[in-house]
């Protein structure tokens, strides 16, 4: 008697086919290995991955990047910190500022030649530049990777004549203060004219300086074409000893063609064209534009309580910090009333750590009011 298969056998004998032909021999247990040889289908193939991107490819992009940047900072757009107190209040120490470096010409990146000219700083303008070597100490260079640049407000324009009179005021802030008052003739015209200077309550606007020399002068305003700005004077002359080097300010000195003569906001504190000389053109790099950071790192005040009571009573009225507090707060070096501050000029990069771990960072003060103000 032979016996049908059912029509819905023909799937079971698919499913054992691979076995009747392997004479029920038994697939061996890899990894995925029985479900291939039961199903008969092909192990899959490893898929080809993409390369990897080497060591040498990586450190030429991250190169190429470098140097991007860094040629966007040298011709278009710089990054300056304020390190002395020549333009206090209006750029204070610890400002981070941004520089406009085509707001007059374009330079070469990296070598800062110029290559063709925008337009010229005028009257009043905050301008970086290059320093004459006459301004620069034996150690300091012009040129190279650690070239010193200065930052100054612009007094003189080629072809003016300048003229500064050295006269006593009584302040009602600060009593009788020294004050160098600039006078200014454009080239052609019959008469000089002053800035326009005048005293202003100290307010708030000295309250926390770096500086303390600074928190006891007076403030003042002078007018620019457009825009008034602080000054401070206070009772020191100490750029008299330069006044007649190269230049009779006292019955007046004509600045010559292609330079200018620039000068810090803090008058008595200030290394400028009183003493080394007119700026030459093609040495003005850029305009300063906008504080985007400001830090108040107290080197020179640590050791007093309040910025405010210092500008109005004094450094010997002031409330202080005293015993574990004043260790605690200030390095030794930091300290006014030891008189050692003057070591610091010596300070290893070491000793320069060290003391920001210990003392700077756990008293520094961010000047949020100053961030994003348009300088003028």
């Amino acid at each position: 008697m032979v016996s049908s298969i059912p029509e819905n056998s023909t799937s079971l004998l698919r499913f054992f086919s691979p076995f009747l032909d392997r004479k029920f021999q038994f697939p061996s247990f890899e990894p995925m290995g029985i479900f291939s040889t039961i199903f008969g289908s092909k192990p899959k193939q490893d898929s080809k991955e993409p390369p990897k991107e080497g060591a040498a490819a990586s450190g030429i992009s991250f190169g190429i990047i470098v140097v991007l940047v860094f040629a966007f900072k040298s011709s278009i757009l710089d990054a300056n910190n304020i390190p002395s107190g020549s333009m206090i209040p209006t750029l204070k120490i610890g400002d981070f500022l941004f520089v406009n470096k085509m707001r007059y010409s374009f330079r070469m990146p990296f070598a800062e030649k110029e290559l063709f000219r925008i337009d010229d700083p005028k009257r009043g303008d905050i301008v970086t530049f290059i320093p004459p070597a006459t301004a620069l100490a034996q150690e300091e260079s012009r040129t190279g990777i650690f070239a010193k640049r200065f930052v100054k407000r612009v007094v003189g324009l080629p072809g003016d004549t300048i003229r500064i009179t050295r006269k006593y005021i009584d302040t009602k802030d600060r009593g009788r203060v020294h004050f160098a008052l600039i006078e200014y003739k454009e080239k052609g015209a019959e008469e000089f004219l002053s800035y326009q200077p005048k005293e202003v309550p100290i307010g708030k606007e000295l309250s926390d300086l770096d500086n303390l020399e600074a928190t006891q002068r007076a403030l003042f305003k002078e007018v620019k074409p457009g825009f008034e700005h602080f000054i401070l004077e206070g009772f020191e002359d100490d750029r008299r000893a330069h006044i007649f080097e190269y230049c009779d300010f006292l019955h007046g000195c004509q600045i010559p063609e292609g330079q200018y003569m620039v000068m810090g906001d803090n008058r008595d504190d200030s290394h400028d064209s009183r003493a080394w000389g007119f700026v030459k053109r093609e040495d003005i790099l850029g305009k300063a534009l906008i504080i985007y950071f400001s830090i108040d790192w107290k080197d020179s005040t640590c050791e007093y309580k309040d910025g405010q009571a210092l500008a109005e009573k004094g450094p010997e009225i002031a409330e202080r910090f005293e015993g574990d507090a004043l260790d605690n707060r200030c390095h030794y070096t930091e300290i006014f009333s030891s008189h050692n501050s003057r070591y610091r000029d010596d300070e290893s990069r070491f000793g320069w750590i060290e003391r920001t771990v210990r003392y700077r960072l756990w008293r520094l003060n961010v000047r949020w009011d100053r961030i994003g103000r348009i300088l003028e």
